[in-house]
């Protein structure tokens, strides 16, 4: 059955609950699409129509119908409207310049120099500029940008001495401003784009998440409720076993481990059911509170498959039923390990730290405990048998602590706690007892005095011990312990949640800082380096008086221009060409009638025919004259620049306010006044043409912060998604090469196990009784095949789970039990040099005999 066909203890359907994040998905999928298909269709657009310009009346500055034809066929003009920019003589009235009602005109530039005076405001028109239909915008503000943006574009360049060229700009920036297209810039498209696509990765990643982390805790949920089941199986036979025991053959911990079933049974039948509602409900299947009931369900079905698997051992012993040897296999298993370490350490001690004969005596006590780990049919016999001989090997044992506690030593490494299954057997047993006293923790604390006192002398010393039962066969392949409460490892602890918030924060930070930098690259105005000599300039001097010194000139310069390029400085009488006013009383500056500027500007146009087109009325290209005028007084003003070069874009280095107010500037050094105007003009070329973004540079600031964010986010969940989907790289993993160190052991160790005894071992556990020797190779055997499927196990789990301690914590395990299993095979290697070199008589002395236990 499905997982959405589920059905609770009441009939009722179970559907598996969705995240929202995965509808959020489709919908910025959607959009993103969209978003995709407008930037397509909208950045290679160009504009069709071509602009057409009208001229009425009669205009200065070389302007006229055919001049301004003449203009506009060397540069046609384009648009996305049909427009067409009507040239006046007139001024504008306030219905036409401030309402935009134009029935008959696209777009209106009055060619009138400024509005009429004050009392002449009954008259209709008397404005000058621009106006524009009003539909062609969307706002008043708007409108007003528009109409002086237009105004301003030929006025500007008439103040660099353009008649002809001054219209077609102002028809050029009438077809930029009037645009009705989409945003044409490629990088807010790009930035729209990848920041929808950032977002549809995030979602569908949240999404996936929340199906993975559901899917597995209904895996979890799913393995707890088979351990349910089985044990709940297994109750009959259980019960069968309980009481095919004598009742007064039972001891007091097998009846309490009987009763602590059956209510442990109870109680996990109860949960289960609220359990998987939680589970099956959007709104709990994945907070913190069902996690923590999980992870009670969990150690609650683990308690009841480790009581049942004790009280089935214990009851068959009590019985008199088959697998009495098995059952005291697990309860001599960490005894034998723990003897064998502390046998195998003394061997290798220095000199004698313990007398031979208690070795003899400490390996035949441990014989005689294998011995009765064979069973007997007797019951009470061998649980006896069993008592008495771990009596004899923990009073033994103490008997050596009390030897070896007379050596120098330094902190004595903590002793591991007994097990809880092995407790639960005992108990069921009847072999309570304190732990203290038992012969386990008598062995583990001499082995923690031998460590003390010699240090490290095994491999399997190499790592902390777990507070469990360390490096013990039967420890190896049990579930990680949980603390009360604990929700597993799919929430994260508050410290982890901060440093996850902190890494969020510093990301975002910094993608904030890339896409400040790159928006104010891509939208800063270009700048010149002041730190030239005026370079690339070269100068006709049209002096008569030869006042100007061109070395002085470069000398005082601090750009050099890209490009070499030739200026004519005309150098003439001011008090000639500009109509000086009167200054006031005490004042030394000096205004000019407006227009005498501009005049001056076209006089010495006039004076350069060679210079200009006589078709246009423009000067050649790469042409600029320098008016250079200097005073009665010796002073210089220079009313800027005539150039070829058109004006366009947004920095406006044409509009000087002294012909707009008569305002000039007097200077004491001419090649001073001359320079700083040259370098005026190369900064003003470097910005010709920029325009500002025809787009909110603040939106575009924050979706490169959030794209390059939400990019760096789905790089590490992509990353994450790859350690977690793949296994075949594993080897990069945390701990890889200690678990290839350890399987390379295991696969060793097993040479001389074929694989009908391994699964005989792991399966169906010892066969008859045989002695102590064999009791122990049966424990060695059961040891190794858990460590074979434990290091199977290990290779593979995802990288994502390789990252995390537990994984380490496991790996380590795995190599102290490997190294534990090698040390008692290199026992027996060791054993045999020894006999080998006893039959051939070589090495001298005869070593020592180690005698096998038992």
């Amino acid at each position: 059955m499905s997982r959405d066909k589920l059905l609770d203890s009441r009939g009722r359907r179970l559907r598996r609950p969705r995240s929202w994040a995965a509808l959020g998905a489709i919908l910025m999928a959607i959009i993103t699409t969209l978003i995709a298909v407008r930037g397509y269709t909208s950045i290679p657009e160009e504009p069709l129509h071509e602009v057409s310009i009208v001229v009425e009346g009669s205009h200065g500055f070389d302007i006229s119908q055919s001049t301004v034809d003449a203009a506009l066929e060397q540069q046609p003009i384009k648009s996305h409207r049909p427009l067409t920019l009507t040239v006046t003589d007139r001024h504008l009235s306030g219905d036409e310049l401030l309402r935009g009602e134009l029935p008959d005109y696209d777009v209106l530039l009055s060619t009138q120099p400024q509005n009429l005076e004050a009392e002449n405001q009954n008259v209709d028109e008397r404005f000058s500029g621009s106006a524009l239909k009003s539909e062609f915008v969307s706002a008043d503000d708007e409108y007003t940008d528009a109409r002086f943006e237009i105004s301003n574009a030929f006025w500007d360049n008439v103040g660099l001495g353009h008649g002809p060229q001054a219209v077609t700009a102002a028809a050029e920036r009438a077809a930029f401003v009037l645009t009705d297209g989409p945003v044409q810039n490629p990088l807010y498209w790009f930035g729209a784009i990848g920041l929808c696509a950032m977002l549809t990765a995030v979602l569908l990643y949240l999404a996936l998440r929340y199906s993975s982390r559901w899917s597995s805790r209904y895996r979890r949920l799913v393995a707890a409720q088979r351990k349910l089941s089985r044990a709940v199986l297994d109750l009959e036979a259980l019960e069968a076993t309980y009481a095919a025991a004598p009742e007064n053959s039972r001891p007091a911990g097998f009846t309490k481990n009987w009763n602590d079933l059956q209510s442990l049974s109870l109680q996990a039948a109860r949960n289960e059911d609220p359990l998987v509602a939680a589970l099956f409900s959007k709104a709990e299947a994945l907070n913190q509170n069902t996690g923590a009931k999980l992870a009670e369900f969990e150690n609650t079905s683990r308690k009841l498959t480790q009581l049942a698997d004790s009280l089935m051992g214990a009851g068959s012993v009590h019985a008199n039923l088959a697998g009495t040897g098995s059952t005291f296999d697990k309860l001599s298993r960490p005894i034998y390990d723990a003897a064998t370490a502390l046998l195998i350490r003394l061997d290798q001690a220095p000199g004698r730290m313990v007398a031979g004969q208690d070795l003899q005596t400490l390996r035949a006590e441990l014989g005689e405990l294998l011995d009765a780990s064979t069973g007997d049919t007797d019951s009470k016999q061998a649980v006896a048998r069993w008592r008495e001989a771990e009596h004899q090997l923990a009073r033994h044992t103490r008997t050596l602590i009390t030897s070896l506690r007379r050596y120098p030593h330094g902190r004595i490494p903590a002793v591991a706690q007994i097990s809880q299954d092995h407790r639960q057997l005992r108990e069921s047993l009847g072999l309570e007892a304190p732990e203290k006293s038992s012969a386990l923790h008598h062995l583990r604390l001499a082995n923690a005095l031998v460590r003390a006192t010699l240090g490290d002398t095994l491999a399997s010393d190499g790592g902390a011990q777990p507070p469990g039962d360390g490096a013990l066969p039967n420890a190896v392949n049990a579930p990680a312990r949980q603390k009360p409460g604990s929700t597993g490892t799919e929430e994260l602890t508050p410290r982890r949640r901060g440093l996850v918030i902190a890494l969020a924060a510093l990301t975002l930070v910094g993608s904030m800082i890339a896409a400040g930098i790159l928006v104010a690259k891509l939208t800063a105005r270009p700048e010149v380096a002041s730190d030239g000599s005026g370079q690339g300039v070269s100068f006709e001097v049209d002096d008569p008086a030869g006042m100007l010194s061109e070395e002085d000139v470069l000398r005082y310069m601090d750009t050099d221009f890209e490009h070499d390029s030739s200026f004519t400085l005309a150098v003439r009488d001011a008090e000639s060409y500009l109509e000086f006013l009167p200054a006031e009383p005490g004042s030394t500056f000096r205004d000019v009638r407006p227009g005498s500027i501009l005049d001056a500007k076209w006089r010495l146009k006039d004076e350069f025919k060679d210079k200009v087109d006589p078709v246009t009325g423009e000067l050649h290209p790469e042409v600029a004259i320098i008016p250079v005028l200097v005073t009665d007084a010796e002073k210089t003003v220079v009313p800027g620049i005539i150039t070829s070069e058109v004006q366009r874009g947004e920095y406006s280095w044409g509009s000087l306010s002294a012909w707009e107010h008569g305002s000039i500037t007097e200077s004491n050094y001419l090649e001073m006044e001359v320079a700083g105007t040259l370098d005026d003009y190369n900064e003003a070329l470097e910005r010709n043409g920029y325009e500002r973004a025809g787009f909110s540079t603040v939106g575009l600031f924050w979706m490169l912060s959030f794209m390059f964010f939400f990019t760096v986010i789905n790089l590490v969940l992509f990353v994450r998604y790859l350690l977690g989907a793949t296994t075949r790289i594993g080897r990069f993993g945390r701990g890889a090469g200690a678990l290839a160190r350890a399987k390379k052991q295991l696969e060793a160790l097993m040479l001389g196990l074929d694989d009908a005894q391994i699964n005989a071992v792991a399966v169906l556990g010892a066969g008859g009784r045989g002695r102590s020797d064999e009791a122990g190779q049966r424990l060695f055997e059961r040891a190794l095949v858990m460590a074979w499927h434990e290091a199977e196990e290990l290779s593979q789990l995802p990288l994502s789970e390789r990252l995390h301690q537990p994984y380490a914590h496991r790996v380590a395990h795995l190599e102290r039990l490997v190294a534990m299993l090698g040390e008692r095979d290199a026992d027996v290697a060791r054993r045999a040099k020894a006999l080998v070199a006893a039959t051939r008589g070589a090495g001298g002395d005869e070593p020592a005999p180690v005698i096998l236990p038992g």
